[in-house]
C-alpha cells in the first residue's frame, strides 16, 4: 500500500527490505518515532507484517494531525479535498497555502489542503520556513493528482487503533519492550553540507542527536525489543553510531534513486544503510 504523501526520504521502495531486516513478523506492539508519510507501516499492515498495535510518532505536529484526520475522519476529509481547486489550481495555488499556513492546524480542512499541497507543490517537498510557515512554491503539473477515494479510506482503515503522538523519538522508543518491533528513519547524517535536508519542520537532527538515538535503540533492546534504523551508507554511521561491538548488525546496504529533490539533475542514485539491534538479551 502506497502513502497518500509524497515525502523526502519516503520509504515505500524499500519497505519491504526493512520489513525483512526485522526476521519475524511483529509479536508485540510496533514502534515507528520517525512516521514520516508512514511507508513502512503501510506496508507492513498490507502484507500482515504488522497485526497488533501500533504507536506512530514524528516530531511534526502538522503531519500527525493529517494522519490524525485521515483515521478518525477519512469522509469529512474527502468532502473537503473535493471543495479544493482543480480547473484553475494554479491561479488558487498561494490560496491554498496561505489559507493551511493559517490554520488551524487540525481537523479534515488542514489534511486536506495538506494533501492538496503535496500534490499541487514544487517536486512534492515539505518544507518550512524559520517562522513554521509552509513555503513550497507551485509546482509545474498540468493537472493537481489527487489519490483516490479508495486510497484515502484503505489507509484509514489501515489506520484503525493505532496511538498517534507528536513528539520526539525519546518518548515512544522508551515506551518499547520484549518483543516489540522499533523502526527509526531519522533524518540522514548528510552526504555533504549541501546536503543537509531537515526543514520539513523546525529544528534540525545533529550528530548529538543521532548518538542519542542509537543509544535509545540499544536501551530498548536491552529491554527485548529488536530495534531498525535506516540512515546513509557512510563509515561515520557503520563505524561510530552502529558499532557492531555495540550489537548492531547491518542487515542491507541498498542503492537508493532519489524520488524527491531540490533539482532533477540531483536525484542520482545514493547508499543507504538498513542496521537492526536486539533483542540484547532476554527479559524475564
Amino acid at each position: 500500500m502506497k502513502p497518500l504523501l509524497k515525502w523526502a526520504g519516503g520509504k515505500h521502495k524499500l519497505a519491504a527490505t526493512i520489513a525483512e531486516a526485522f526476521d519475524g513478523p511483529s509479536k508485540g506492539t510496533w514502534v515507528e518515532p520517525f512516521l514520516g508519510s508512514g511507508a513502512v507501516f503501510l506496508h507492513g499492515r498490507a502484507e500482515g507484517h504488522i497485526v497488533g498495535e501500533a504507536i506512530l510518532a514524528d516530531l511534526n505536529p502538522k503531519l500527525i494531525a493529517f494522519h490524525t484526520a485521515i483515521r478518525d475522519a477519512v469522509d469529512d476529509v474527502l468532502a473537503e479535498v473535493e471543495a479544493l481547486p482543480k480547473e484553475d489550481w494554479r491561479d488558487r495555488y498561494y490560496a491554498v497555502r496561505e489559507d493551511f499556513n493559517n490554520g488551524p492546524w487540525y481537523g479534515p480542512a488542514h489534511a486536506a489542503r495538506l494533501l492538496w499541497l503535496n500534490r499541487a507543490g514544487f517536486n512534492g517537498l515539505y518544507r518550512e520556513n524559520r517562522q513554521g510557515r509552509y513555503n513550497v512554491p507551485r509546482g509545474s503539473y498540468k493537472t493537481v493528482r489527487i489519490p483516490a477515494e479508495d486510497h484515502l479510506r484503505a489507509v484509514a482503515k489501515a489506520l484503525e487503533g493505532t496511538e498517534l503522538i507528536a513528539g520526539g523519538f525519546e518518548e515512544v522508543m522508551r515506551r518499547a519492550g520484549r518483543g516489540d518491533q522499533v523502526y527509526c528513519d531519522p533524518p540522514y547524517v548528510p552526504l555533504n553540507r549541501s546536503a543537509d535536508f531537515t526543514a520539513y519542520c523546525n529544528g534540525g537532527f545533529d550528530m548529538a542527536a543521532q548518538r542519542d538515538l542509537a543509544l535509545e535503540a540499544m536501551r530498548a533492546a536491552f529491554r527485548g525489543a529488536t530495534v531498525v534504523l535506516s540512515n546513509h551508507d557512510l563509515p561515520v554511521v557503520r563505524e561510530q553510531l552502529y558499532r557492531s561491538s555495540e550489537g548492531f548488525v547491518i542487515k542491507a546496504r541498498p542503492a537508493v534513486g532519489r524520488s524527491i529533490s531540490r533539482s532533477v539533475v540531483s536525484r542520482k542514485p545514493i547508499h543507504e544503510v538498513i542496521a537492526r539491534v536486539g533483542p540484547l538479551r532476554h527479559v524475564a
